[in-house]
Parts: C-alpha cells; structure tokens; sequence
C-alpha cells in the first residue's frame, strides 16, 4: 500500500479490485493500523478499486473505489467480514500518468533551488562591486 508503483502495477497488469494484506502486531495501539487504512482509502480512490484490507491483528476493512469504508473491524479482534465487490476495469488518471508528476514538481523544486542560490550569489557580488 505504501508504495505506489507496486499498486499502479498491480492495476495496470489488470486487477480488478485490490486485496492488501498486512500484519500490524508489532504496531498495535499506536497510530498505524488507522494509516494504513488511511492508505487504503487513498489507494481505493487514487485507482478507482474496491480495496480490501486483511490483517492478523489490525484493522481489517472493505474500502469502496469512492474511498468509503463500508466494512471493518477493531484492532486485535477476531471477526469474519463478507462483501459484494465492485470489480472495475477503467484506469484512472493516476494509472495513466504514474509518478510523472512527483518527478516534475521535484524537478521544478530543484530547479527553483538552484535559481534561488545562484542568485543569491550574484545579488551578494553586485553588492561588493558598487561598494
């Protein structure tokens, strides 16, 4: 869920619904089941997917392609969860362009960096030689 590549992948090669499973034992009672399932709407909406989320301790959940949570369970409770699935074939614009922005605005970012120091440098040196 994490990474973005591995999911844009997983869709592109043809999933129709995406299934995660996780183990979040070691992270319990902390902040990082809820991410993940956090996570897990991003990826329902950002792939137009019905996610479903299975975890040995963590949340488990069913995540509607709109990001709605339509199922899911308590941390460290054993539960059983059944659902109709939307399976969708579409691509979305996120699977069409992957990390082509990410690269363009860090790109950008560095450009407006290096702009920034060099001319920082020339306004210093303009400064010395009026002096």
């Amino acid at each position: 869920m994490a990474y973005d590549e591995i999911v844009r992948d997983t869709v592109t090669a043809g999933a129709r619904a995406l299934v995660i499973q996780t183990n979040n034992a070691t992270y319990g009672n902390t902040g990082q089941p809820e991410q993940q399932l956090v996570m897990s709407k991003l990826r329902a909406v950002e792939h137009g997917r019905a996610v479903v989320t299975a975890a040995t301790s963590g949340i488990s959940a069913v995540v509607a392609p709109d990001g709605t949570i339509k199922q899911r369970t308590e941390e460290f409770t054993q539960d059983v969860i059944t659902a109709d699935l939307p399976l969708r074939d579409e691509t979305t614009v996120a699977d069409r362009v992957g990390a082509t922005p990410e690269w363009v605005l860090a790109i950008v970012g560095l450009l407006s960096c290096a702009a920034a120091v060099l001319l920082g440098r020339r306004g210093r040196a303009d400064r010395r030689g009026q002096q």
